[in-house]
């Protein structure tokens, strides 16, 4: 038997207060979401920013290493950079592009000596990038990691300087790394320390490289730096089919001023 519309008129009426209930409840619940999503958004943009600001705001050199194979070279007369450092570039143009900063991208063999004293983003380690090369040499006493030259697998390794210990990347039986060290190192630039920082993102290959540019887009990591102006820390990665995933730290160390 069908309800009689004034039945129908009555239901209404008793449940309206139960749906109105419903519907604030629903709409409340929406705008803490969306408050809750904004807050935390806003914090990583702070962090992040924090992280970028001086060197952000006053336009930054990103400088890309360009490796030379010897007698291939002449097939890429500019150098060859490998896909993980291109990854790392674009990743970090994005970073600061969101925050409203802007970089220029400069090749690192193509840098003139005011280019050198000024706020550097180096890609790469020394292998790949000279000017990498050339600002660890600089630093040397001033920070603890580095890199040595891995001759069986034509790469690289990290070097802990302190303590002499070696943190090779592991490798498969094809020769193949299956997984990466990598650095981030923020200090002042020695060419320029009362005016300009460098921050270095480098692994012993390309897959480092990338992991660590990521890693500074990273609201824990940003949260974990935030009160270290200038650093160093140790990332490890693993690489699986020439990806890497799972980026870590497995140390960092703080820069005194001297």
């Amino acid at each position: 038997m069908g309800l009689a519309v004034g039945g129908v008129g009555g239901w209404l009426v008793q449940a309206l207060p139960d749906i109105s209930s419903n519907l604030i409840a629903a709409a409340i619940g929406g705008v803490l979401v969306w408050v809750t999503t904004n807050a935390r958004r806003r914090l990583r943009l702070v962090r992040a920013r924090r992280f970028w600001r001086a060197l952000g705001g006053r336009h930054p050199l990103v400088v890309l290493g360009a490796h030379d194979f010897g007698q291939h070279r002449r097939w890429a007369r500019a150098g060859v950079v490998g896909m993980g450092d291109i990854g790392a570039l674009v990743e970090i143009e994005a970073q600061l592009r969101k925050l409203g900063f802007a970089g220029r991208i400069a090749e690192s063999k193509q840098l003139s000596p005011r280019e050198l004293s000024s706020d550097l983003v180096l890609i790469g380690g020394p292998v790949a990038n000279a000017v990498t090369r050339t600002m660890l040499a600089k630093l040397s006493g001033v920070v603890s990691y580095g890199f040595a030259e891995d001759l069986d697998h034509g790469a690289a390794v990290v070097r802990d300087v302190s303590t002499g210990r070696v943190l090779a990347p592991q490798y498969e039986e094809s020769g193949y790394p299956v997984s990466d060290y990598a650095l981030i190192i923020r200090t002042p630039n020695p060419l320029a320390p009362d005016t300009s920082e460098i921050v270095i993102v480098a692994g012993c290959w390309e897959h480092g490289t990338a992991a660590a540019a990521e890693k500074l887009g990273d609201r824990k990591f940003l949260r974990m730096m935030k009160k270290r102006e200038h650093f160093e820390v140790l990332l490890e990665t693993t690489v699986v089919n020439g990806a890497h995933y799972n980026a870590r730290v497995v140390e960092t160390r703080r820069i005194s001023p001297s």
